[in-house]
């Protein structure tokens, strides 16, 4: 229910920057065991801040859907990104986003996937140098101009950065291999 609350409604409460894409598993099968697991994935696109027209693919999986949302999802960023509360490098099931909204101390069961969305919305606006998971965006002194560059391509602080399709799409450097790819119709 939750899941397909999402669909209808993620255009208007992001304001266009967040789509679903593929999903796994199905959030309303009768047949759920106890351990059944679903995940989907969206793309992040801002509208303004230092990540302006770059695209970021966020794969948000429930391990237990019995348990959702007792349990707050697993949520792991799929794209490269120089941010200080996202560590992409690190390889692994457990998240590699840091927000206090899905950290299993501060999730509340009234929280839902909308949460979660807007929760990694708020990262790209507000990044948070208080409460680092990156280690190698671990300050705000020329982090605008570093954020660009990572953006391009170019390697920041001996890391070397893909381009991001988005900026990239944006910028009229070519297509993008994600765009319109499995993505959901809401």
């Amino acid at each position: 229910k939750d899941f397909y609350r999402l669909l209808k409604n993620i255009t208007s409460f992001s304001d266009g920057q967040a789509k679903i894409l593929e999903n796994e598993g199905s959030p309303t099968d009768p047949d759920v065991g106890e351990d059944a697991k679903f995940a989907f994935q969206v793309d992040i696109t801002p509208n303004g801040g230092p990540y302006l027209g770059g695209t970021f693919r966020f794969k948000i999986v429930v391990e237990n859907e019995n348990r959702w949302p007792q349990d707050p999802p697993t949520v792991r960023c799929l794209t490269d990104i120089y941010h200080p509360n996202i560590d992409n490098f690190e390889e692994g099931e457990y998240s590699n986003v840091c927000v206090n909204a899905l950290d299993l101390c501060t999730w509340d069961s009234q929280f839902d996937f909308e949460t979660c969305i807007q929760s990694l919305l708020f990262l790209f606006y507000e990044p948070n140098f208080d409460d680092v998971l990156s280690l190698i965006c671990c300050s705000d002194e020329n982090f605008q101009e570093l954020v660009q560059t990572s953006l391009k391509g170019g390697i920041v602080d001996g890391i070397p950065f893909k381009p991001n399709e988005g900026w990239l799409k944006k910028k009229g450097g070519g297509n993008s291999s994600q765009e319109k790819e499995n993505e959901i119709d809401t």
